[in-house]
């Protein structure tokens, strides 16, 4: 398996490495283009968009380009900047040099700490994002997740996954057009932080919502995205753009492709980490 230089569209494999192959249909899936996007608006866009600090960090050269119903991938070793990107995204961070476009209107974030006020309940934090007396709303935001029937208790009296699933709801409840989420399932058990990924797999696809996803696993990677920016060096960099060759349905079923994907990527990041 080979990796393209930086700057590079995707990812080329040595079609004399079958393991390389999707299931034996004569052609590497990391040959494939880029997955074309959603025809929907494009709700961000960065143009060499940088943010350095003292000491080296920070990120540079970012360009990319997000449509409603589509969720972008950013991972990379720790250090490279990832969440700083998000910060930027966020407005949070001012660039250094470039520019970010927002065509988006409302934006949600969700983050590996959920951030619950502990003296308000489910519902009230829920309520937090959405106008006065909006009670109603954010009863159907808990009811999506699951959690109807725990408006009414508060944080301490929650799962882990539970707060996580309230975190989710809120971000959802204002109804965004972009959700940028920062290693929300990091300290989760790997089958609810599945149910989370379907759940907000749904949600981006079915609103649409445009969505960012940072994350060190790959398999959250592989299963949630339809793009994967590999970020390396620091000040981080784009290394390359992954379009994961199989579309959201069949990433449940063809769990020999996803585990190739998976591969193309950590490969990709041990390209971007030397």
């Amino acid at each position: 398996m080979s990796i393209r230089p930086a700057g590079a569209s995707n990812v080329a494999c040595d079609t004399a490495e079958a393991s390389g192959c999707l299931e034996g249909r004569g052609s590497c899936v990391y040959k494939q283009p880029l997955p074309e996007p959603p025809a929907t608006e494009v709700i961000l866009s960065l143009e060499n968009v940088s943010r350095r600090f003292d000491g080296g960090a920070g990120i540079t050269g970012v360009d990319l380009e997000l449509h409603a119903g589509e969720i972008l991938g950013v991972c990379g070793v720790s250090g490279c900047g990832k969440s700083t990107l998000l910060r930027l995204i966020a407005g949070l961070e001012s660039p250094d040099a470039g520019r970010i476009h927002h065509g988006f209107r409302q934006m949600g974030m969700v983050f590996q700490d959920p951030g619950l006020l502990p003296w308000l309940t489910a519902r009230g934090n829920v309520e937090l994002v959405l106008p006065k007396g909006a009670r109603d709303r954010a009863a159907a935001a808990l009811a999506e997740v699951g959690l109807e029937e725990a408006a009414d208790q508060y944080p301490a009296q929650l799962s882990g996954g539970m707060r996580q699933r309230v975190g989710i709801a809120r971000a959802l409840a204002g109804e965004p057009d972009l959700l940028l989420m920062d290693e929300p399932f990091a300290s989760l058990d790997y089958f609810t932080s599945l149910q989370l990924l379907e759940l907000v797999g749904r949600r981006v696809t079915e609103r649409p919502v445009g969505g960012i996803f940072v994350s060190h696993d790959v398999r959250e990677i592989a299963r949630l995205c339809d793009r994967v920016m590999v970020i390396g060096g620091q000040p981080g960099r784009p290394v390359t753009t992954l379009g994961n060759p199989l579309d959201a349905a069949e990433r449940q079923t063809r769990p020999g492709a996803m585990a190739h994907f998976e591969n193309a990527i950590l490969q990709a990041i041990e390209t971007g980490s030397h």
